[in-house]
């Protein structure tokens, strides 16, 4: 099996997974309460960074 071959494999293997994965996450988000309203969302996300920089030390990382 020539090494194309085996890349070619590998990604129909990597495609069948994520379509198992995304008919599984289907299944779930319909018996799932709805989804978080974009402000609660964002009061969540803002102490996920908050937690962020007090684990980091007051060091906050650059997104680039």
């Amino acid at each position: 099996m020539t090494t194309y071959e085996k890349k070619k494999k590998a990604a129909m293997i990597a495609v069948a997974y994520y379509i198992e994965q995304e008919k599984a996450n289907a299944v779930t988000q319909v018996n799932i309460v709805p989804r978080l309203s974009r402000w609660s969302r964002t009061g969540i996300e803002i102490a996920m960074n908050k937690r962020q920089v007090i684990q980091l030390g007051g060091h906050v990382l650059r997104r680039a």
